[in-house]
């Protein structure tokens, strides 16, 4: 029995010799082949986490700070413009009127003045002119080129004869013929009143610069100064105009009277009137000379002629 627990006992201490102290004793002289292999186990493969998609909320938009503006450089000033002299207006300049066209004059050639008729005319196309005779017609052919003489006005037509028919104004050359009338008048027009510009003119130089004893011969003589009634008339001229010596001025067309002025002897009153001409009524003046008390003539102040 006691050598059965000597034999337990060598195996226990020769089991513990081998786990414990030969591993230590074979490591320090290097022993591979006798090395006990520790089992090392395995690393615990990786849990895998679930990705979770984060929505970011949107970042609002920051709004653009304004710019402070930047101060503007002041605009250079531009110089001032130096004075530019004002014309002199010449107070005695004579300034022609504004004549209106013929078209005006004539309202759009509907009113013919009566002194347009009777003129030959030309006839521009071809016509057929009929007339009345009777219970029967009569006509005939004018050819383009043919002469015809117009007696008068009948809205946009004339009248023509010797067949007294009626043809459209803008079948003959007559507005073309007044046309040029009417240019031609109006240049001798404006021309006669620069004249009568230039006459009172110059009645008015003479008459300042006349010596004080030509002023008082008149008076001696018994050359009396004209006199003006309250309304600013004449008594001696409209006598003078009623009476007849004169027939295209009339009294109540007269627009303007002067004052009476002095020359040689002879008094000399301008009056601005009214008058009808072959384009319509244009303004018109006249002079009327007197001495010792009578209306000795009356004459255009333009042109000098006598007035009828």
């Amino acid at each position: 029995m006691k050598g059965i627990l000597i034999l337990i006992l060598a195996a226990a201490v020769g089991y513990l010799s081998y786990e414990y102290a030969y591993p230590v004793l074979a490591n320090y002289v290097k022993f591979e082949k006798h090395k006990k292999e520790v089992a090392v186990a395995p690393a615990p493969a990786p849990v895998k986490k679930k990705e979770v998609a984060v929505v970011q909320p949107p970042k609002p938009k920051m709004e653009p700070k304004p710019e402070t503006p930047k101060p503007m450089a002041p605009e250079p000033k531009p110089e001032p413009m130096p004075d530019m002299p004002k014309p002199v207006v010449d107070p005695n300049a004579f300034v022609a009127p504004v004549l209106p066209s013929l078209q005006e004059r004539t309202e759009n050639w509907a009113k013919l003045p009566a002194s347009a008729f009777p003129r030959p005319v030309t006839i521009k196309r071809d016509l057929t002119l009929s007339m009345k005779m009777g219970a029967n017609t009569a006509s005939t052919q004018v050819k383009a080129g043919g002469t015809m003489i117009a007696r008068g006005q009948d809205g946009l037509n004339i009248l023509v004869s010797p067949m007294k028919a009626s043809v459209a104004l803008d079948d003959t050359n007559l507005k073309e013929i007044l046309n040029a009338g009417y240019e031609n008048w109006k240049i001798a027009y404006i021309a006669s009143l620069k004249r009568a510009h230039e006459y009172r003119l110059a009645a008015g130089e003479r008459a300042k610069n006349a010596p004080a004893s030509t002023k008082g011969s008149a008076a001696k003589a018994g050359n009396d100064k004209p006199t003006k009634d309250k309304d600013g008339t004449y008594p001696l001229l409209i006598a003078s105009m009623k009476s007849g010596q004169v027939t295209e001025i009339k009294p109540d067309a007269i627009k303007e009277w002067s004052d009476p002025v002095l020359e040689e002897g002879i008094w000399k009153v301008n009056v601005k009137y009214e008058t009808m001409t072959m384009f319509g009524k244009f303004d018109t003046e006249a002079q009327a000379q007197i001495k010792n008390g009578v209306v000795e003539k009356w004459i255009y102040t333009g042109s000098g002629e006598v007035v009828p």
